[in-house]
Formats: structure tokens, C-alpha cells, sequence
């Protein structure tokens, strides 16, 4: 799964930043999570993005060594520690565009928030 858009989807940059990472494929809770952010006034970098778009994205919620894994193995971003993705988690939580989800048996695992009536896969 590619996490991140090539460099021929991303909109010029005289766009808002959420925008210059909106590819055709985005989901459309990818798209309203950016635009929050954005809403928000928090800057949007490319690894919030990765970090977003590999949670809305996932076929499972991943835990965060899973995270780390997956945005050190792209190669498109610096090398990124547990550290940074709870930091990160923890803002997207806040906003309700993540939800963390715990089972006795396994470490926290993470992914979109859902809404009431919605079920959570995992």
C-alpha cells in the first residue's frame, strides 16, 4: 500500500496545505481529517500526512510499532520514533480523527475515529 501521493497528484502550492497533499485516491475521510487539521490551524507536515493517510487507509488498526515500521520503511519522510506517532496520535485523538482502541491481549491499536453506530473493525 503506497502511503503517500505521487508527486504528480500533489496541487500546486499556492493551494492550502491541506490541499497540496489531497491525491484523486484519497478517501473521503482522509479528506475531511486534512481539512479539520486545516481548519484547525495545525500545519500540515508529510508525516502527519503518511501517518493519516496509512490510518485511513489500512485494511487493520495498526499499533504504533506497526506505524513507525511502515512511515521509516516509506523512505519519504526522516526517520520517525514511537515518541513523535504517540505526540501525534494523541493531537488527532484530540480532534476526534483517531481513535485508539485496546485489547488486554496486544499493545493499543489505532484508526479513524468512527461515529456512533458504526462498528470497529480490527
Amino acid at each position: 500500500m503506497a502511503i503517500s501521493p505521487s508527486r504528480r497528484n500533489v496541487v500546486p502550492s499556492s493551494a492550502s496545505p491541506a490541499a497540496r497533499y489531497r491525491s484523486p485516491s484519497a478517501s473521503r475521510g482522509l479528506l475531511a481529517a486534512l481539512g479539520k487539521l486545516e481548519h484547525q490551524g495545525i500545519h500540515l507536515n508529510p508525516q502527519r500526512y503518511m501517518l493519516l493517510e496509512y490510518l485511513y487507509t489500512a485494511d487493520e488498526h495498526p499499533t504504533v510499532e506497526e506505524l513507525v515500521s511502515q512511515l521509516n520503511a516509506s523512505g519519504r519522510v526522516r526517520a520517525v520514533g514511537a515518541t513523535a506517532v504517540y505526540s501525534q496520535l494523541r493531537v488527532f485523538e484530540r480532534l476526534g480523527l483517531v481513535q485508539e482502541w485496546n485489547d488486554v491481549s496486544s499493545a493499543p491499536r489505532y484508526g479513524p475515529a468512527v461515529s456512533q453506530g458504526s462498528k470497529a473493525v480490527g
